[in-house]
């Protein structure tokens, strides 16, 4: 009795695992210098998501290093010979078919790529590092895919009001004063095109600000010779008992605890001084007690002599 033919679908990963892919069916594999080639079953699906840039070849996105140790393996991706970013899979915690992403830098700073490990156990048998040439690691065309990441809504914010989400078509609609003009660009991320939003000066559409007139003022502009920095500020700092007050239009000056103007040198001259003052009035006090006595035994004399005569 003849068998009746059958056809086998296995899953993607394990089919990949068998082939290439994600590297291109063209690429060798082998490294620059002829001594490892990338086993089959080591990457076996990989998503590189790249904005629109017609400057961009999907073409010349490949692996660049590769660099396998005891614990585990770096993968680095290139752009035309040029890093744009790596990962490592760490062996102790690897898993089979175990997804790792790569934040990539320089043109690619807002991608993202995806790879999925198949397995490191062959991988792993090729210590070393190594460097590969585009056209040995080249990835396949489909794998660099369009990003496709937008805008999905716009919101205003008013110090702390928030609007609700703005979403499907918005438009930009210039108010008074305010002039917008399209720029057209080329389409790439060094040309884009943009919008560019002026403030419209004398034109009419709004009455002056009365701020403006402020300008024709008089105004303080410096104290004591002393000139503001350059942002206009004039510092006035406070010492141990003066203090500065808030007034009306201005800054009072306030003595809080009276300080003392003279310190201890300057006290202790005033001390001596005054000393040697009370010494000299201690002085002049007994000269006129002696000269008071003395005054005294004068008239008593003279008092003695006039009655004398007149007996």
């Amino acid at each position: 009795m003849a068998s009746t033919p059958q056809i086998w679908d296995i899953e993607w990963l394990n089919e990949n695992s068998q082939r290439k892919y994600p590297l291109s069916e063209d690429s060798s594999l082998r490294d620059s210098s002829g001594s490892i080639t990338i086993p089959n079953d080591f990457l076996v699906d990989m998503i590189v998501p790249i904005h629109y840039d017609p400057t961009v070849d999907p073409l010349k996105v490949h692996i660049l290093t590769l660099s396998v140790f005891s614990g585990g393996v770096t993968v680095t991706l290139g752009y035309n010979g040029t890093a744009i970013g790596s990962v490592t899979i760490d062996a102790s915690t690897f898993v089979r078919n175990n997804t790792y992403f790569i934040q990539c830098t320089g043109l690619f700073f807002d991608t993202v790529a995806k790879i999925v490990v198949g397995s490191l156990t062959s991988i792993m048998k090729l210590g070393g590092s190594y460097s590969f040439l585009l056209a040995d690691a080249r990835l396949e065309p489909t794998v660099v895919k369009p990003d496709i990441r937008g805008v999905t809504a716009i919101t205003l914010k008013n110090g702390d009001d928030v609007s609700a989400p703005i979403q499907n078509d918005v438009v930009f609609q210039a108010g008074r004063n305010m002039l917008m003009t399209f720029i057209a660009g080329t389409g790439t991320l060094a040309d884009p095109s943009r919008i560019l939003f002026n403030a419209i000066d004398g034109q009419g559409l709004n009455a002056d600000c009365e701020c403006n007139e402020a300008t024709t003022l008089p105004c303080v502009k410096t104290i004591n010779g002393i000139d503001p920095d350059e942002n206009g500020r004039f510092n006035l700092l406070e010492s141990d008992c003066l203090k500065l007050q808030e007034i009306a239009n201005g800054l009072k000056l306030a003595d809080t605890c009276a300080t003392p103007c003279c310190g201890c040198q300057e006290l202790d001259v005033v001390t001596q001084t005054l000393e040697r003052v009370q010494t000299q009035v201690n002085s002049l006090e007994n000269l006129a007690s002696r000269l008071e006595g003395a005054i005294n035994v004068m008239e008593f004399a003279i008092a003695q002599t006039q009655a004398f005569r007149i007996a």
